[in-house]
């Protein structure tokens, strides 16, 4: 029989109180706006039970809700400290926990949807029912300092951007859950990822400082229908409680992926490892095992240099160590975030391996390309260099950055993708920009790239100065210097690396 209705929020009437009693409240302004993100995903207003206090007497408003709960298909508690204080909402809860599981409903997801408003400081977190402890949650706040700042919900005068993205990701994340539960309506599952046989990936848990990037990646994989586990919280007590829940989610996932900050983040009691390096150990021991299993380590660019501050010496050990030891079919990319999930979705569909056709002697299949990146200022200073590679047989891709009309992502990300080699070339512009572009080049993996780079070189050239002296890089195997005339013995070993792969002439 279906369920009357598809949403039961429970919250404390305190947290829907405006202090000036003229503009709607938290909770009001929540109710009106859910259900129709929602709607624009699944083509139907879904039905919400909320309490507003219009029924006289307990034993009537107790039924009411009783009702409520027993015909709801998910429940929204609003998690704040009058929530856990309040026996209503407690009573609530614990009523829709003990309903029967839909037998449709997936079992690795949870029903319960956990908002929080305000979060639980001191030792209300104490009094948080063991249902919604171990929940991950949608929270509407942010820590400035040790002092929490809640989003705001108004648009006037202005939208704060952080309270919709977070309710966008709750109705998201409410709306693939209706979509499988109300099979019946197939209004609600023609355009979304069923919830068959899924592929699982185990999304590590990461420190605050990177929260919003996890969740970013996290709606990326469910949105493309991947299960995304751990789907609660990892106990922090007890290291062999954290260990057996990491083992147990890596054991149902093919990959795993790791998201590193400038942060150390907690650790169990009795282990004096963060929750984030645990996590990546059990990978890498899981990596050891099974050869099909693969992980990927992200870090924020420049996450070692001044500007992000990593402070903790802890965290700098850490990553300093990560970096030494990547291996076992890991990757280790320190890129966008939308560059991070372009490599996981390359991961998980890794494209097949085209059989090879036979090259012609003097077709443009045996053409080696070389993509050769410089400033628009430098057009002229790399004429030369063009000029001589092409005489030696080699394709010439030419990005002059600067160039508005012409720099174009998509074309410099398929340059980087599909070149058999790359020369930086180091001219008018400064060290930083050179090692932006070395960054680019470390990057082509994350957009698709699958060979190594048969040669990469940075060519220091004209005009000299001090910098481009003291210049010195292990990015690449060639750095070649001359602020003079083009002179083609710069690049005989370049060149000869460039051919020296299969198929290039000798």
């Amino acid at each position: 029989m279906p369920s009357k209705y598809d949403i039961f929020i429970s919250y404390g009437h305190l947290d829907d109180e405006d202090p000036a009693g003229d503009v709607k409240g938290w909770v009001d302004l929540l109710v009106e706006r859910l259900p129709r993100l929602i709607s624009s995903t699944l083509g139907y207003q879904p039905k919400v039970w909320r309490d507003q206090r219009s029924l006289t007497g307990d034993a009537l408003l107790r039924a009411a809700i009783e009702e409520g709960i027993s015909n709801s298909l998910l429940f929204v508690p609003i998690v704040s400290p009058r929530y856990v204080q309040s026996d209503w909402c407690l009573r609530e809860l614990e009523a829709f926990s003990k309903n029967p599981p839909l037998p449709n409903a997936p079992a690795h997801r949870s029903r319960i949807f956990k908002v929080i408003k305000t979060p639980l400081l001191f030792n209300l977190a104490k009094k948080e029912p063991e249902q919604l402890r171990e929940l991950i949650g949608h929270a509407f706040y942010e820590m400035e300092g040790d002092m929490p700042v809640e989003f705001s919900p108004d648009v006037v005068p202005s939208k704060d951007p952080r309270y919709w993205t977070v309710l966008r990701r709750l109705a998201w994340d409410m709306s693939t859950l209706l979509a499988v539960v109300k099979e019946s309506d197939k209004r609600a599952t023609k355009e979304l990822p069923t919830e068959g046989p899924q592929k699982f990936i185990y999304l590590a848990e990461t420190t605050s400082d990177l929260a919003q990037e996890r969740d970013t990646v996290r709606d990326e994989l469910r949105q493309r229908g991947y299960g995304v586990l751990p789907e609660e919280k990892l106990p922090t007590e007890e290291l062999k409680e954290t260990e057996a829940a990491v083992l147990k989610a890596l054991g149902r996932s093919i990959l795993s992926v790791h998201l590193i900050g400038k942060r150390y983040g907690a650790a169990p009691e009795d282990d004096p490892r963060s929750i984030v390096s645990i996590q990546e150990d059990l990978s890498a021991q899981r990596c050891s095992r099974d050869s099909s299993f693969t992980r990927l380590l992200w870090m924020p660019q420049g996450l070692m240099t001044p500007a992000l501050e990593v402070t903790d010496e802890r965290q700098k050990t850490f990553i300093t160590n990560l970096q030494q030891r990547i291996g076992c079919g890991a990757e280790l990319l320190q890129t966008s975030v939308e560059d991070l999930k372009t490599r996981i979705i390359e991961k998980l569909n890794p494209p097949a391996k085209a059989t090879a056709a036979p090259s012609k002697q003097n077709g443009r299949s045996k053409l080696k390309q070389v993509y050769l990146i410089c400033e628009n200022r430098d057009r002229s200073l790399v004429r030369p260099i063009k000029e001589y590679l092409f005489k030696q047989n080699i394709e010439v891709i030419t990005w002059f950055d600067g160039d508005s009309a012409a720099t174009l992502m998509d074309y410099h990300h398929k340059n980087l993708r599909e070149c058999d080699a790359a020369l930086v070339y180091f001219g008018n512009g400064d060290e930083p920009w050179v090692r932006k572009n070395l960054e680019d080049l470390e990057k082509a993996y994350g957009y698709g790239r699958e060979d190594d780079w048969t040669a990469s070189a940075v060519y220091v050239g004209a005009p000299q100065s001090d910098q481009k002296e003291d210049f010195l890089t292990h990015l690449v195997p060639y750095v070649i210097r001359n602020y003079e005339s083009f002179n083609p013995e710069d690049l005989r070993d370049f060149v000869t690396a460039v051919h020296s792969s299969e198929g290039g002439q000798q």
